[in-house]
């Protein structure tokens, strides 16, 4: 029998006030996309001929879009700001907001850590740091939160690929609360090592695995909308433009 004990865990007593912050931006969310959501009229169309390779596009001014018309294949190809791909600058930002799940569910590795001694190291010497730098500030995750949650939302300069990215991050974020409230529960409890190994093991592979696939998507250039349930959730929370 072990007893199960928290390493490096940050104080969640402000679970509740994430919750009700993601609450509430939905909320507003909703709103907003009701608004968005008019049919827009075109006001003025102006069709420009691109000789080199023949394809006509259309702009319109009410909404900002492109829509392009192949002469060739004689089929229309709309492109709304290349929705499913991420160019320039924009892959390295959309990666930075998956630090802060990184870091919140890092304890959850202690198993792990022990049993590769390399990885172990390697958290120590990139992970262990910021952990220690989070946990000095006791507000300073959920300002974070409340910054990614809300901050991103309709922000001016930013893409909606970056700000999808912001959302998802704070949506895996939001997942490991209920996790760790019950490990902390558990704290004073005798846990067979075996149950506590595997459930502490099984909350790492996931949010490390979420992690893993959404960087490697926005540094290969592709939108990582692909997670189950989550995906779908960041997008609504986005909204439509």
């Amino acid at each position: 029998m072990a007893r199960l004990v928290p390493i490096a865990a940050r104080d969640y007593s402000y679970s509740s006030l994430l919750v009700l912050i993601v609450l509430l931006s939905s909320s507003a969310q909703v709103s907003s996309f009701q608004v968005s959501a008019r049919p827009v009229k075109v006001i003025d169309i102006h069709h420009q001929a691109i000789k080199s390779n023949r394809i006509q596009t259309c702009y319109t001014r009410k909404s900002g879009s492109i829509a392009r018309y192949d002469k060739r294949s004689s089929s229309q190809l709309f492109s709304w700001s290349s929705d499913d791909e991420l160019q320039g600058s924009d892959r390295i930002k959309a990666c930075i907001p998956y630090v802060l799940p990184l870091l919140d569910g890092d304890f959850f590795g202690k198993y792990i850590y022990q049993r590769i001694p390399p990885l172990g190291t390697l958290d120590q010497i990139l992970v262990a740091p910021l952990v220690s730098i989070l946990q000095s500030f006791p507000f300073l995750s959920l300002v974070l939160f409340g910054l990614l949650s809300i901050g991103t939302r309709n922000a001016e300069g930013m893409s909606r690929n970056v700000r999808f990215n912001a959302q998802q991050a704070v949506l895996i974020d939001l997942v490991l609360i209920f996790p760790t409230i019950v490990h902390e529960g558990l704290t004073d409890v005798d846990v067979p090592r075996v149950w506590a190994e595997f459930g502490c093991n099984f909350v790492w592979y996931f949010y490390t695995s979420a992690i893993a696939y959404s960087v490697v998507m926005n540094l290969r250039g592709k939108k990582p909308n692909g997670l189950p349930i989550l995906s779908d959730a960041a997008e609504f929370m986005t909204g439509p433009f």
